[in-house]
């Protein structure tokens, strides 16, 4: 039978509190899942501590019921004990009725046996020589010598019963007396017996209730672990949602960025083109670091209108034309610094500024594809970048819809 830890069910309350309080103070999905591990190693070991728990309370179960067997026995021999009680009552009134029956025979006889000594003191001690002698006849002589032989019988039968009566009335008390005292043993000992047995059972069940308090608390350990680890579960959902609904809140920022690139005239952007009538002019680079529309000049600081979208490059990057047309300009620009601009027909052009170096000529033909510069940070630029523009009959329009970022 094991021992009870009287500490136990504190220790385990302080466990799940401390676990609620991290639980509370984290953010952090793999320190939750680690406390969740925790929770439920602790919630096994309880489970593990239950189940030895009912096994002792299933053993315990057992023994009451073979100790209530043999107390159930013992009160039944207390039972029969006491039936023959009753009966050695019976017989001891039975034999008592008899002692007082042989008293008074006793009595009788003495009193006889008295008197006959009484009438020997009155008259003298009379020899049976002296009576026969003093008979007149020899008819008298046998009648006093019948006379004498009855009166010495009688003497002797006086003596005998008395004795008889006496040896009665002693053993009837004795016999009285065994009686009673083989009744009182076995009910002292009945009692003792039945008494111990009921203490045993007491403790018996004394621990019974204990055991059951254990299991009852074991299981209200197992629910508040259990509670706790559906806490944890819901706290890392939550954490997951909030993640889900930033990245998608991003994404949408990012995408309202990406199909207006005035949006990030101030600020880079890295998009996604895709389904523009154009190519991509600078390849594998998909930042825009200012977008087309009104913003702050990052040199002077002034507000204007900047007239298409700037990707930043290092400088020596192949720039590539966007769509097949003819070279009409391939030279310094001013504040373009090395431009190239590519006429493509009906009334469409597009211009690719700052470059390091021009790679094409005016007057050149070039396919869509094709390198036509690199590039640089020449004219009024704060860094390595390609400034590029999408003109119709000489005025600049939003490049957006045409490289696939609308």
């Amino acid at each position: 039978m094991r021992k009870f830890n009287k500490f136990a069910v504190l220790i385990m309350a302080l466990i799940i509190t401390m676990s609620g309080f991290s639980v509370a103070a984290t953010q952090n999905i793999p320190d939750l899942q680690q406390q969740q591990q925790d929770l439920r190693q602790q919630a096994d070991g309880v489970r593990g501590d239950l189940a030895g728990t009912r096994q002792e309370i299933s053993e315990l179960e057992a023994e009451i019921e073979a100790m209530d067997l043999v107390l159930e026995q013992a009160t039944d021999r207390l039972f029969e004990i006491e039936d023959s009680l009753q009966e050695t009552m019976q017989e001891l009134e039975e034999t008592e009725i008899a002692l007082e029956l042989a008293r008074q025979e006793r009595d009788e006889h003495f009193e006889r046996f008295k008197t006959r000594l009484r009438v020997i003191y009155v008259h003298g001690p009379v020899g049976y020589l002296e009576v026969v002698l003093q008979a007149t006849s020899f008819s008298d002589f046998l009648t006093r010598l019948d006379h004498m032989n009855t009166i010495a019988r009688s003497d002797s039968e006086i003596t005998d019963r008395l004795m008889e009566a006496e040896a009665l009335v002693e053993y009837k008390l004795e016999q009285t007396f065994r009686q009673r005292t083989r009744i009182e043993s076995l009910q002292l000992i009945q009692t003792e017996r039945i008494a111990d047995l009921d203490f045993a059972l007491a403790v018996k069940y004394d621990f019974m209730s204990q055991l059951e308090r254990d299991a009852n608390q074991h299981l209200a350990l197992i629910r508040q672990l259990e509670q706790a680890d559906r806490d944890i579960a819901a706290r890392i959902q939550r954490i997951r949602d909030d993640e889900a609904a930033a990245e998608r809140r991003r994404l949408a920022a990012q995408a309202a960025l990406n199909n207006n690139p005035a949006n990030v005239a101030s600020g880079r952007a890295v998009v996604q083109p895709s389904g523009g009538a154009m190519n991509w002019p600078l390849p594998g680079r998909f930042t825009v670091s200012s977008g087309y529309g009104n913003r702050r000049h990052p040199i002077s600081g002034r507000g204007e209108f900047h007239t298409g979208i700037d990707l930043p490059a290092p400088s020596g990057t192949t720039i590539v034309a966007a769509d097949s047309g003819m070279v009409v300009v391939s030279g310094r620009m001013g504040g373009y610094g090395n431009t190239v601009v590519i006429d493509h027909g009906n009334g469409l052009s597009t211009l690719y500024a700052h470059n390091s170096r021009n790679l094409v000529s005016e007057g050149q033909w070039v396919n869509r594809g094709d390198p036509v510069a690199l590039v640089g940070s020449t004219g009024v630029s704060t860094g390595p970048h390609l400034h590029f523009e999408v003109r119709r009959n000489g005025g600049h329009i939003n490049p957006g819809p045409f490289i696939g970022i609308n």
